[in-house]
């Protein structure tokens, strides 16, 4: 039997920090744009208008740039769960 979770049952592993930035990432070739909100070493907080787009398991390429602005992170990440606001995302 498939076994549903809601949003709060996730426990995460590592803390998440506020850092909130423009972001870019790729999904089936689209390129969206897109508002970080917090991140941790396992993954993300991404809001978008488009969050109804994606479903749990989605794989995407985001783009994180670094706090200073001269540089970015590429990184393939699985979306965990979705709201009305974005999506959470964790690193693979």
């Amino acid at each position: 039997m498939e076994q549903k979770f809601a949003v709060n049952d996730y426990k995460r592993v590592h803390e998440r920090k506020k850092y909130e930035a423009e972001i870019f990432f790729i999904y089936e070739d689209r390129l969206y744009t897109s508002i970080i909100r917090n991140i941790s070493l396992g993954g993300a907080y991404i809001i978008t208008h488009k969050a109804n787009q994606f479903s749990p398991e989605d794989i995407l390429t985001i783009n994180i740039p670094f706090p200073s602005g001269n540089n970015s992170l590429s990184r393939k990440v699985r979306v965990k769960w979705r709201n009305d606001s974005g999506f959470a995302v964790e690193f693979i």
